[in-house]
């Protein structure tokens, strides 16, 4: 039956519809759903490639050992020239004034008059004070006599106890009574030196506050006296630096082409919160041309050698360098981890001490953009 021609022809109609149908329904399906061997290598390929590219180098970088980058560098900060006392010199006693003896820019000395102020009341009051110490001395001289003469007649017993007790007690009282007056005829006088206005120090007025004729009372703002001779270097440091100027051997404030030489005198021992500094206090000659108010800068030579301020990096606020580590070498390439490392005491512009290994390899080339923690190709030297 099989060999009928007939036959044959429904076989091979057959068998072209089933091979029909199985290209259908593949297209039904999908291509995608259908992976060949050779796709699924370029799948596991391409996924390698993406895991490679994670930890491929983005930057090509140099190294340079810490040692070749140290150095014992001049360094300085902003200073400036200050007086020990710039004082407002204020009215003690209420008055008009008088008289004034000094003007903007003079010089004055030490208890030298700056002005006077009307002092006839005060100079009444005095002379008052002193007939009632008078008065106080004659009351004091009689109850004296009637004590006396009450002791002798208390021995006799020709007058009580009591009455001798009572001129003893008036005698005291008298004799106190003395001193409360010489009290106050010392307040008097104090009053009426307070009428004159004198320098309390040697230096130069800086401002004439009070008009010749003004009533002026208790605290009202006479004059402001400079002390001239009393000058010193104020500066703001880090707490590194503030370990570099302790340390070094010469100290300088150098101000419009002169230099003058300094010396550490105190550093205040609290660190400025928004700055992160000290304030350092140096003295300078007595003789030194120098006037308050003068800038310049504080400079010293470290015997600490410091990184230069070039290879400071700021992260994430804070300021640091950008060091190499697990360096690693295939195919004649050489890769590495990029690692910022802080320096809490560094100051930007400024060199820094540095507390690793001499031979801790520091990124140099691209240093500005590698990231912490980011691959890089280490160029060949």
């Amino acid at each position: 039956m099989s060999d009928h021609p007939d036959m044959k022809v429904i076989t091979c109609i057959s068998g072209f519809f089933i091979g029909a149908c199985f290209i259908v329904a593949v297209q039904l399906v999908g291509a995608e759903s259908i992976v060949l061997p050779e796709q699924q290598n370029n799948v596991a390929n391409a996924s390698a490639e993406k895991r490679s590219n994670h930890k491929k180098p983005v930057f090509k970088v140099t190294l340079r050992p810490l040692s070749d980058l140290l150095a014992h560098s001049t360094n300085s900060v902003p200073a400036a020239v200050i007086s020990l006392n710039h004082t407002t010199i204020s009215a003690e006693i209420t008055g008009r004034i008088k008289a004034l003896y000094a003007e903007t820019g003079d010089t004055v000395k030490k208890g030298e008059k700056l002005a006077s102020i009307d002092c006839r009341s005060y100079d009444l009051a005095l002379k008052q004070a002193e007939a009632v110490l008078k008065v106080a001395k004659t009351q004091f001289n009689l109850a004296r006599k009637q004590h006396v003469r009450n002791r002798d007649l208390v021995k006799k017993g020709t007058i009580s106890r009591e009455l001798y007790d009572q001129t003893d007690a008036k005698q005291r009282a008298t004799l106190a009574d003395i001193e409360l007056k010489n009290v106050q005829i010392e307040s008097a006088r104090l009053a009426v030196s307070r009428c004159q206005i004198v320098a309390p120090f040697g230096g130069q007025i800086t401002d004439r506050l009070v008009q010749q004729g003004q009533l002026v009372m208790p605290a009202t703002p006479l004059f402001k006296l400079l002390q001239n001779d009393r000058l010193e270097i104020r500066a703001n440091l880090s707490p590194s630096e503030i370990k570099l100027i302790q340390d070094s051997p010469m100290l300088e404030f150098v101000s419009g082409g002169r230099r003058f030489k300094a010396e550490l005198r105190s550093v205040i021992q609290s660190v400025d919160e928004t700055t992160r500094t000290q304030e350092a206090r140096l003295t300078l000659p007595r003789n030194a041309a120098v006037v308050a108010g003068m800038s310049g800068r504080l400079e010293w030579s470290s015997k600490i050698p410091s990184i230069p301020a070039d290879y400071l990096l700021q992260r994430e606020g804070k300021l640091g360098v950008m060091i190499a580590r697990k360096i690693t070498s295939a195919e004649k390439i050489k890769t590495a981890i990029a690692q910022f490392y802080p320096l809490p005491d560094a100051s930007e512009g400024r060199p820094a001490i540095i507390d690793l290994p001499k031979n801790t390899p520091i990124i140099d080339q691209n240093r500005y953009r590698v990231k912490d923690g980011q691959h890089v190709m280490i160029a060949p030297e």
